[in-house]
């Protein structure tokens, strides 16, 4: 073969003695080493016995490999450590009423023009009947020129600091204020647009599913078990239309700031025991 340098062999003549007595060094060694390995095994045995401890014998290391197994913690299934699922106003009323933690969640969305599709332009979530909670606006690359210059303005913000509010650094927030609040139930108005916005987000900066918190924690559409419950199955309503329907204090409805607050409303007109309330008057 040209370019490479040609090998070079030693003929049969030129073959010496040691090598010829190699394959008998070879054989003694691994006696040799046989014999060690079996009174070193020999001694720890003894020693063993010495200290009461009985000597296990196993034909392979699957034993091993099986009870270091069985010695485990068993790791739960995902849908196994999620809370049960609300089916009906009694078990809303008596969740609300239990010390399950309720995280209400809304998003609001701009036009993206390119792809035709939402995106997530402000989420906001908050914990129910407490003041813990979270209210972020969104930057994204993919919004029109003029959107993107109207937040820079609103939050007097430099281009070079819009990645602060670009999807990925929300969620890593948002992942963190779920993992010290600690809630059982996600609860929305009308889940399914957040869901799909929020997996198509999840899918492009390769979230693992089991990392995404709106599929690990039980979830609540209250719009649908309302609809379940009071329409029979029939199409749901509007939030507002709904809070008008309970006669709860209006809010500006359509920033997720203030549907948050209007879900909490109707959580709590559901908390109450009505027909107790009905009767004692």
């Amino acid at each position: 073969m040209r370019g490479l340098p040609e090998a070079s062999f030693a003929s049969k003549n030129e073959v010496t003695s040691d090598f010829c007595l190699a394959p008998y060094f070879l054989y003694a060694y691994s006696q040799l080493y046989d014999i060690m390995n079996r009174t070193y095994v020999l001694e720890g045995r003894v020693e063993m016995l010495k200290n009461g401890m009985s000597v296990v014998r196993f034909s392979s290391f699957a034993p091993v490999t099986e009870m270091i197994l069985q010695s485990l913690p068993a790791e739960k299934d995902k849908e196994e450590q999620k809370a049960p699922a609300i089916k009906n106003f009694d078990q809303l009323r008596q969740r609300l009423n239990s010390k399950a933690r309720f995280l209400i969640l809304d998003l609001e969305f701009f036009q993206d023009q390119q792809k035709h599709r939402n995106g997530v332009a402000q989420i906001a979530g908050r914990m129910f009947e407490t003041q813990s909670g979270f209210n972020y606006y969104l930057y994204a690359q993919n919004m029109s020129a003029e959107r993107q210059l109207a937040f820079l303005r609103q939050y007097d913000l430099r281009l070079s600091e819009a990645n602060e509010y670009e999807v990925r650094q929300i969620f890593n927030r948002i992942f963190h204020f779920i993992a010290v609040e600690r809630p059982d139930y996600i609860v929305s108005w009308d889940n399914g647009t957040d869901f799909e916005s929020l997996n198509y987000e999840a899918n492009r900066l390769k979230i693992r599913k089991e990392d995404r918190p709106w599929r690990t924690i039980q979830s609540l559409d209250l719009e649908k078990l309302v609809a379940k419950e009071v329409w029979k199955n029939k199409n749901g309503i509007s939030l507002e239309k709904m809070c008008r329907l309970l006669h709860l204090p209006r809010v500006k409805y359509h920033q997720a700031q203030n549907d948050v607050i209007a879900i909490e409303q109707i959580l709590k007109f559901y908390a109450r025991d009505l027909e107790r309330e009905l009767n004692c008057r």
